[in-house]
């Protein structure tokens, strides 16, 4: 059981690895005027496809891509980690149907030699030979089984993970919308420097504000 674990962890590690994607990187946004509010496009969706002001569709990295021109780092790692899970989810299930085959062909094949390896050993027997042939074959295919066994339950264990990670990823994609709108189409855009006339304890001057 510890080695099934093992290998399927060392599968998640990797599958993950292989769909990372690349570090936040935001597109600086200058913005126009004294703390004036900014409006960003609004995000909605249709099942994994973003539509941008409900026009042009992105989906995938573009997604990304649109977080991080519009400074939405919560909606970029959210919207990350979803990707992630989801991908390796159907890594998982294609993998583990995979091993499953594999796994139910090693079985019969296993079954077969098995039993021919007996009935041998009984014709050895009624002839006089020794059957040490027909004994070897019953053991390799037993051991066969066995292998087979072992693949066939890797197999059953990832498609069964997959199921929380699809789930798991795509809910969590399908948020990062909301929290794009919520959060990060409208942005507090920082004022541009100017000069005021400022009175103090010394009097009148001038200040530069930025």
């Amino acid at each position: 059981m510890k080695t099934t674990t093992h290998i399927l962890i060392l599968i998640a590690i990797f599958l993950v690895s292989m769909v990372a994607e690349p570090a936040y990187a935001a597109t600086p946004q200058k913005g126009k005027g004294k703390g004036k509010k900014k409006a960003n496009p609004e995000l909605t969706r249709a099942g994994n496809t973003f539509y941008i002001d409900g026009k042009d569709a992105i989906k995938g990295k573009q997604v990304l891509d649109f977080y991080a021109q519009h400074n939405c780092q919560a909606a970029y790692d959210q919207y990350k980690v979803g990707r992630q899970c989801y991908i390796s989810g159907w890594a998982l299930l294609g993998g583990g149907a995979g091993l499953t085959v594999i796994g139910l062909g090693c079985i019969i094949g296993g079954v077969v030699n098995t039993v021919g390896g007996a009935i041998g050993a009984v014709g050895d027997t009624s002839s006089g030979g020794d059957g040490e042939g027909s004994m070897n074959r019953m053991n390799s295919g037993a051991s066969t089984v066995i292998a087979g066994g072992v693949l066939v339950g890797i197999g059953a264990v990832a498609q069964l993970v997959c199921i929380p990670l699809n789930i798991v990823g795509k809910k969590k994609m399908q948020l990062s919308a909301e929290t794009y709108n919520a959060s990060c189409r409208y942005t507090q855009a920082r004022p541009q420097p100017y000069w005021s006339l400022q009175a103090s304890n010394n009097g009148l001057g001038f200040a530069f504000n930025f």
